[in-house]
Formats: structure tokens, sequence, C-alpha cells
């Protein structure tokens, strides 16, 4: 099955739910992501615990798993002392741990999508910028970037891309291009700024939603979008600007509730509901027919959700 089938055969009353947060789970299991390359160095130092992640989320019910190439870049394998040609065969065998993990769950009734993670150039500076959008580079730097890594998720086989936490428009139009010239079918998320009780958030670039559905209309690539990487109080403001401007099929898979420390890159215990208060019903009448998890949300998560999908 495709991934435009599965999101032809997904319902509104039962969204197609994926993985949650990799590096999450991979901490879980005491593994130090301090890293230029954070989850990325796992493909090459502890693959079978990568392996190991991957399975547990795949048994959880999620029928998408995304690669560990989310910082898998130019900039992040240099200061790792990689090079690009390397750093393109590790990109190709985050495709294969993650297929293999798919290819051997117990939940694999049907066939498990494997989806490229193609984390913004903010994710490589290690700043936090991925939720900042404090960076600009002209469209010709994005795709020089970029370009690597989406094709040595193709060569590898993957199913389709996630473009994901993308915090600024003019990176994601060099994105879409990119994917339509390498002929893989994507998702676009975004990370937003706003407040719970804002109504239409914005992009951290200041973009609204209505212009990230204009970016995206003329794509046959992009199959669907959405927000990732966010507060859960955010999800529905979001998809209720989206469905507004878009028949795409939406997707969303925020973090846990807690909230992220861009300035000390750390995590803060947050006063919003886990997974199992999550409005999901309101996010499919919205639209939604992917939905997940990001940082923090780990494999008992993902079972939560799955569990609510078969109600």
């Amino acid at each position: 099955m495709t991934f435009t089938q599965m999101l032809t055969h997904a319902e509104a009353a039962a969204p197609i739910v994926i993985d949650g947060g990799l590096g999450s789970a991979a901490e879980d299991r005491g593994i130090d992501l301090d890293h230029a390359l954070w989850s990325a160095e796992l493909i090459r130092r502890d693959p079978d615990t990568l392996r190991a992640v991957h399975t547990a989320f795949a048994n959880a019910g999620a029928r998408i798993l995304t690669t560990a190439s989310y910082q898998a870049t130019p900039l992040g394998f240099a200061a790792a002392g990689i090079s690009g040609e390397e750093g393109s065969r590790f990109i190709g065998v985050s495709v294969r741990i993650a297929r293999a993990a798919a290819d051997r769950s117990a939940a694999a009734g049907a066939r498990i999508l494997i989806a490229g993670s193609v984390g913004p150039y903010g994710a490589a500076l290690g700043d936090g910028a991925e939720y900042t959008g404090s960076y600009h580079r002209s469209p010709e730097d994005y795709t020089a970037f970029h370009r690597p890594r989406i094709e040595a998720l193709a060569e590898a086989g993957a199913d389709l891309l996630a473009i994901e936490t993308q915090p600024r428009l003019d990176e994601i139009r060099a994105l879409i291009a990119l994917a339509e010239d390498i002929g893989l079918p994507a998702w676009v998320t975004v990370t937003l700024q706003g407040t719970t009780d804002t109504t239409a958030p914005t992009m951290p670039d200041g973009s609204t939603m209505a212009e990230l559905a204009e970016a995206v209309a003329a794509s046959a690539s992009v199959n669907a979008i959405g927000a990732n990487c966010v507060r859960p109080s955010l999800v529905t403001p979001a998809l209720t600007e989206l469905s507004k401007h878009t028949d795409l099929p939406l997707i969303a898979y925020p973090n846990s509730g807690e909230t992220y420390d861009a300035d000390t890159l750390t995590w803060h215990d947050g006063a919003e509901p886990g997974v199992g208060s999550w409005p999901v019903a309101e996010w499919t009448h919205l639209g939604a027919r992917i939905i997940g998890g990001c940082c923090r949300v780990r494999p008992d998560d993902i079972a939560e959700l799955s569990e609510w999908t078969r109600r």
C-alpha cells in the first residue's frame, strides 16, 4: 500500500496512527543523544537500539515509522568528522533499519510505511532554531543543503518524506520543489508560535496557515499538511485554520505537553494533559487523517492513540 492509498482508505473515525518521539524513546533506554547528529548518531553507534525503538512503536500500532535522519545533515556530518559520501550511506541505513523493524513487527497486519525524516536547516544549528525560525538562506542554499539527504532517502526506498518541524515558509517551498524533482510523496508539518487561546497560530517566521496552504496547493507531491513538535493546545486552532484553506488531509503529531526551552535546550514539565486527554475526535472532525506524537511521546502513548482508533 502506498502513502496515497493509505490516506484514501483512512476514515475520519479512524485516522492513521504514526510513531512518537524517536529520541525520547532512545533516551529512555539510557542512550545519550547530546551529539551534533542527535538521534542520527544511533545509525552508526547503536543500530540495534534504534531498531528496537522502531519496533516498539510498530508494536504499539504505528502504521508509519519515521527514520532517524532528522538531523542527518551536511553540517552535522562535518561536525562529527563524517564525509558527505559516508553520511549519505548512513541515511540509507536509517531507512533499512526502520524497514527491518516494520517487517518484523507483530503488529504488522498491514504494511507499515517508512517516512524519511527531513528536518529544517535550523535543526542543524543546534540552538533551537527549528522553533524560532531565526535564520535565512537563499532557495539555492536550502536546495543544496537538503538534496543529499532526500536523494539518499529515496535511493534507500523510503515510501515518503516527512518534511517536518519546519519554521520557515521559504525553506518549505524549496523542500517541496525537491520532493517533486525526486518524485516522492510527502507530508509537510510546521512548528507554531502562539498561546493556548490563540485562534490562528502562525509559523515562527510569521507565516499564516493560509499562506502555508497556498504554498503547497500547487504541489502534487504534498499529500498532507499540519503541525508537529508543538504543544497539544495549539493543534486545534491550527487545524481549524488550515481546514478553511485546504482540502488536503491534515496531520498532527504534537509533543507531550512539556515545554522546550530553546535557550537552555531542556524540557520542562507542562500543565497540559497527557495523550489520553488529547481531543483526537475533534482533530479528526477537523480533517486530521494522520495522528501521532513527537518529542516526549513514547510507545505506550502511541499504543493509547492506537486503542482510541479501534473504539
